[in-house]
């Protein structure tokens, strides 16, 4: 009830579990009433408590749809109330966290010390610079008035800065607490991720951490990418909230799972991008409720504010999440913190994880009791990159062993259920008893967790594969229904609730027309078994008007036994062989029922023409359908029909009748050309939409079928040509689709068997291919289990192990298996509604090239290592409804570029012609040519490289930015922000009034050098190959340019030269399109940055640029190139976003990522992080002399921004080719 649950939640708060400056919290004298008392922040307490009351306006509301009134003591000082006033994003909130809230808010609004209203960052502001805190502002009240986005599915919500112990208490804004922060991300980088921030980090307000890496680092192989729709060019990116301010792991641990969840979320996203915008953060935490979600059907909403991203193929960088964000968000959420606590008293992942588990299951328990087992070591996968195997609590990287890095511990804990998500279960998250491999993730044999996998949308999109690969799912569907027909079927969908026709098992129609084998039929106990599970499915006597789509009952029941929505199946005796399978659309006028128009079933005899039924149905106004109609002879208005319900329990069945139940299922399923249509033209395109004409059991069975795929089946044939450099030459009349099967790592173990096989035998050909063909009935279990040896179907005359041959014809013998109807006719059990009509199936492997230590290698390859076999291609054979495709499969032209195969073994196809295979689907010659660490597929480690270089991967500290054309993968530029806000605080000094005075009237060019050795205006200008002098003026973007300079004047006369680190003479621009700028000071960013050293060593002062402007400035960003010295190429060992000719290549400095209200002050700032302190940072070229020239400076931006899908601003190349000024050098 509403009133227990709020006095519940009112009593559960402990007085230590309330905000800094909250105490004596009390309920109230009316219902829904409590009030509390603020003392305000330690830091700043107020001379007198205020009391503060919160009323809930409807008490039967809460905790759903409640709202709040607030207000305070009469004598309550002003700001109090008009911060009572100004909050928002209570509503929804439990009690705790509107206090949290109400907290934050009054906080924010307290006076400081000196009782002033706080004003952060305010003094000595000048009028552009206070614009720009306008500006910031603005984005404040993003975070105030999102509070439903930060509240997430987690209940998460904004709240004052809270700490658990008298240790933690530090003021937000302290220096210890700032260098905790920069500890915890600096030792998050060190280990090879990617760090950002979004918010008020640094601050202790509400903010967002991003740790991320680049998929290609991770070990996962391109087939297992392909089938978890990812790219490796993107990022994984974990985003860590902190709505009430940063908080360590010892903090963290600290907290009761209460007061956990407003403190903390998490969400997992793929991304082209390192971390996120601002936007892009909160919408990842905002969720629509389902009647939000209902109300904005029509323009597809969904319950989160970033969707997954159902087609990674358009290029899009935008946020989204993963495949399996759903899981891995609850995971993090609900166990993280958890885990941590376990693993703090020497326990593993694994240990930690298990333990969990156990406690949940038990209850609490003493720690002094946990078992000896959940303390033992966990074995790593060498199969996997150092940066996945690593584990920050065992190698102990902070600074104090008792200090870990929390943003670090949940990228590895993430790392570890992303890349190994197929050793997991989806749903509990238990590891998987199975020694089954698959490349795509699922749940185990819990059918709850089969349910729920189903039910709370963890599994695929079927809508995606349907409207993305449909052939693909023809073949899945045509699988199933093949080894359902056949009773091969070992595993099925129980735990989906399913309700299905009742079954008559001992009847003759069904199983002939299955065309079962009669060793195949339901033995006697069976069909006992099932009538009794039948016999309380009611039979119905009604009147059928196909005109009219309606039926009345001639026998009324005193209720209705069927409602809007119901499914029935019903049988006349017009229907000849057949049934029909309906929705029940009206009850309203019960005894008479209004339907959908019925599926009709397709005849499956065979041995007649006869068509399903001889009644012409009038289409239902509300069908989608496109019903096959038959125009008979005058059929009578009212039809003496029957009809059951749909209320047979499917787990109730015995094996023979769950298979006929599937059968009778997928029956019922339109084609999938049908489903492609209908989705491509509605909004939202979920099948779940189409009542009229997919049942609810059916969806479910649909939805499991495709789900329950463990293997990367992706289309090579299809609608549009066919894609001719993956096409395998010498199988015409096949279909062909690329096949991957096995663990994530299974490639990499594969390749790591080849290596050893070939540098141990010789050998110039590493690996063949041949022939593994299975009746068609296995597919559907072959592609969850992966191929093995475990059951004996045509007996093993040659050894255990997986069969292959060379020929083609030889595998497809032990394909083409057909079953035969009572009748004598041949049939192979299709699935009616096949546009592909399958007949047997084979794929062709890859295999290590070692026959000689195979079981047997004549006539057959008895292959009993599985790592030595590798799945390449699936081959189909079918007779497609399509003439167009059917076309295609008969026409086939050699790939351009072949694989070079043994020639003693290269494999034939099915007419004895030898298999031509394309360079680009095998990547294995190439592969096995790596030398390098032993099963890690990465790089040949040098000597002398680090532990902790080890550690960070193939990218060092951070993904450089790629700036040679070469380079196909380029990194995400880092954002200068996140770069300085890793940067040590430099000591605070205190001012003085002698160093505040003013020793002179005259203004100097800068107020004095500081800790530097760069000497303005010593720089000689007419040694500087320039571009030409614009000849454009425009008022508008003079006027902004003249006062960006004279901001920047007085920022350097105001500034020593040391804390700005750059240097313009403004006497000595001429125009003001054409700036001339020094960069200095390095060492005052890192004294062992490399540029440091280097231009100490060659006596340079400063980096000269130059800066252009075109005359749509600022709506079109600044031309920053490089004048001297000359910089390494990123090729050559360079980086600092200086491209191959001198100019910047940095996102801010194009189109894409430039803003209008970009300061001049800020971008120098972020070109001179940029050089010095990216990953790589830049090198001097010291062996190369003389200056850049402006043409070679413009093509090596044209091309950084070619590479990076940047646009180039318009009239780019008008101002900045041509030949520079002759200077006197």
């Amino acid at each position: 009830m509403p009133r227990k649950q709020f006095v519940n939640d009112l009593q559960n708060i402990r007085p230590d579990s309330l905000p800094h400056g909250i105490h004596s919290l009390e309920q109230g004298e009316d219902d829904g009433q409590f009030t509390f008392t603020f003392f305000g922040h330690p830091s700043a307490p107020l001379p007198q408590p205020v009391t503060v009351t919160a009323l809930i306006t409807d008490l039967a509301e809460y905790p759903k749809s409640h709202e709040y009134m607030l207000f305070s003591d009469d004598n309550a000082p002003l700001y109090i109330g008009t911060a009572l006033q100004d909050v928002r994003g209570t509503a929804r909130k439990p009690v705790i966290e509107l206090i949290g809230i109400v907290s934050a808010a009054l906080t924010k609004a307290a006076p400081d010390k000196d009782g002033d209203t706080e004003m952060e960052e305010s003094q000595g502001l000048g009028e552009e610079e206070s614009l720009g805190e306008e500006e910031d502002d603005d984005q404040d009240d993003i975070y105030d008035s999102d509070h439903e986005a930060f509240g997430g599915s987690t209940g998460v919500a904004t709240s004052a800065h809270q700490t658990t112990s008298s240790s933690a208490k530090v003021a937000a804004s302290s220096r210890a607490f700032r260098t905790r922060i920069r500890s915890d991300l600096t030792t998050a980088k060190h280990a090879g991720f990617k760090v950002g921030q979004v918010g008020h980090l640094m601050e202790g307000l509400n903010c967002f951490v991003s740790i991320s890496i680049r998929m290609s680092k991770l070990g996962i192989s391109h087939e297992a990418m392909q089938a978890w729709q990812v790219k490796p060019e993107e990022y994984l990116v974990l985003i860590i909230q902190y709505p009430n301010g940063y908080k360590t792991s010892e903090e963290l641990q600290a907290l009761d799972s209460l007061r956990l969840a407003p403190n903390l979320g998490f969400r997992v996203c793929a991304s082209k991008h390192y971390k996120p915008t601002l936007q892009e953060a909160i919408q990842a935490f905002t969720v629509v409720s389902k009647a939000d979600s209902r109300a904005n059907d029509s323009s597809s909403a969904t319950t989160n504010a970033i969707a997954q991203s159902e087609d990674v193929s358009d290029g899009g960088g935008g946020l989204r999440e993963t495949f399996i964000s759903k899981p891995l968000n609850s995971l993090l959420q609900e166990r993280l913190v958890p885990i941590l606590r376990s693993r703090a008293i020497g326990m593993t992942w694994r240990g930690a994880e298990g333990w969990y588990v156990e406690s949940a299951s038990r209850g609490p328990s003493n720690a002094d009791g946990i078992p000896d087992a959940f303390f033992e070591s966990e074995p790593l996968n060498e199969a996997l990159p150092d940066i996945v195997n690593a584990d920050h609590h065992a190698f102990g990287l902070g600074k104090k062993s008792s200090e870990k890095s929390f943003p670090l511990l949940a990228m590895q804990f993430l790392l570890r259920h992303f890349v190994r998500c197929t050793d997991f279960c989806l749903v509990c998250h238990r590891p998987l008893e199975t020694e089954v491999e698959a490349i795509k993730p699922y749940v185990c044999d819990q059918p709850l967790c089969l349910y729920q996998y189903m039910t709370l949308g963890f599994g695929p999109s079927i809508e995606h594969e349907i409207l993305s690969q449909p052939y693909v799912v023809d073949l899945l569907i045509s699988f199933c229904y093949v080894s359902t027909a056949t009773r091969k079927l070992k595993d099925f969908p129980d735990g989906l609730a399913l309700m299905v026709p009742p079954i008559n098992p001992s009847g003759t129609d069904i199983p002939d027309q299955l065309h079962v084998p009669l060793y195949q039929r339901a033995d006697k106990d069976s069909s006992e078994a099932d009538k009794a599970s039948c016999s309380n499915c009611s039979t119905y006597e009604v009147g059928l008007d196909p005109d009219k789509l309606e039926m009345i009952f001639h026998d009324k029941p005193d209720r209705c036994p069927v409602r809007r929505g119901s499914w029935i199946v019903f049988k006349a005796s017009e229907f000849r062989h057949g049934e029909m399978h309906c929705r029940v659309a009206d009850v309203t006028y019960y005894p008479t029922i209004k339907i959908d128009t019925p599926v009709t079933m397709t005849n499956r005899k065979g041995d007649d023409g006869e068509g399903p039924s001889d009644i012409t149905w009038a289409t239902s106004k509300t069908s989608s359908a496109s019903t096959k109609t038959i125009t008979p002879a005058a059929t009578p208005k009212w039809i003496n029909a029957t009809f059951q319900v749909y209320e047979q329990d499917f787990e109730d069945l015995t094996k023979h009748a769950k298979c006929i139940a599937i059968c009778r299922l997928l029956d019922t399923l339109p084609n999938v050309k049908c489903m492609q249509e209908y989705l491509s033209r509605n909004r939202p395109n979920d099948l779940k939409s189409w009542v009229d004409r997919i049942s609810p059991a059916a969806l479910s069975l649909l939805r499991w079928i495709i789900a329950s795929n463990r293997a990367c089946i992706m289309q090579v044939d299809g609608d549009t040509a066919a894609q001719d450099a993956n096409r395998v030459s010498g199988m015409k009349g096949y279909m062909q689709f690329r096949f991957a099967m096995g663990a994530p790592d299974k490639e990499q173990r594969f390749l790591t068997a080849i290596r050893d096989t070939k540098k141990r035998l010789g050998l110039q050909y590493p690996t063949i291919f041949a022939w593994h063909g299975s009746p068609l009935y296995n597919w559907h279990m072959i592609i969850r289990e992966g191929l093995h040896y475990k059951n004996a179907d045509h007996g093993r005359a040659y050894g255990d192990g997986v069969y292959h041959a060379k020929d083609a014809g030889t595998s497809i013998t032990y394909c083409g298996i057909q079953y035969y109807s009572p009748g004598g006719i041949a049939t192979s059990s299709a699935w009616p509604q096949s546009l592909l009509r399958v007949n047997s199936a084979l794929a062709m492997n890859e295999i290590a090239n070692a026959p000689a230590e195979f079981q047997s290698s004549n006539p057959y390859y008895v292959v009993q290592n599985l790592d030595w076999i590798q799945t390449r291609y699936l081959f189909v054979q079918c007779n497609p409804v399509d003439e167009v495709l059917k076309d295609r499969l008969q026409s086939e032209s050699a790939p351009k570029q072949t694989h070079p195969q043994d020639p003693s073994r290269t494999p034939t196809g099915t007419n004895r012609n030898r298999v031509e295979i394309p360079a680009r689907a095998v990547k294995t010659v190439e592969s096995t040519k790596i030398s390098g660490n032993k099963g890690k597929g990465v790089r040949r480690r040098e000597s002398g490289q680090s532990p902790l270089k080890r550690l960070k991967g193939n990218g060092g500290f951070a993904d450089p930015i790629a700036v040679d054309e070469t380079d196909d993968s380029p990194s995400d530029t880092t954002d200068p922000d996140d770069a300085e806000m890793l940067l040590d605080e430099p000591e605070s000094e205190p001012e003085s009034d002698e160093a505040n005075a003013v020793t002179s009237n005259k203004k100097s060019p800068v107020s004095g050098t500081g800790d530097t050795d760069f000497l303005p205006g010593a720089l000689d200008y007419g040694t500087l190959p320039l571009m030409p002098v614009p000849e454009y003026a425009v008022s508008g973007t003079t006027k902004r340019l003249l006062k960006e300079l004279q901001h920047l004047q007085k920022v350097q006369q105001s500034s020593t030269l040391a804390d700005l680190g750059w240097y313009i003479d403004v006497d000595k621009i001429d125009n003001v399109y054409q700036w001339i700028v020094e960069l200095h000071s390095f060492q005052c960013l890192s004294p062992k940055l490399p540029i440091v050293t280097q231009m100490k060593n060659k006596s340079m002062k400063s980096i000269v640029l130059e800066i252009r402007f075109n005359k749509d400035f600022p709506y079109t960003p600044p031309y920053v190139r490089v004048v001297r010295p000359r910089f390494l190429t990123f090729a050559q060992g360079g980086g600092g976003h200086i491209v191959m000719g001198g100019a910047m290549c940095m996102e801010l400095l194009t189109n894409t990522g430039w803003s209008s209200v970009s300061s001049m002050e800020s971008v120098l700032m972020q070109v001179r992080l940029a050089i010095a302190l990216s990953e790589p940072p830049a090198k001097l070229d010291v062996k190369a002399h003389g200056d850049y020239g402006t043409g070679e400076a413009a093509d090596g931006y044209v091309r950084a921004c070619a590479t990076h899908g940047w646009t180039v601003p318009p009239g780019f190349k008008e101002m900045a080719y041509g030949m520079g000024r002759k200077r006197d050098y």
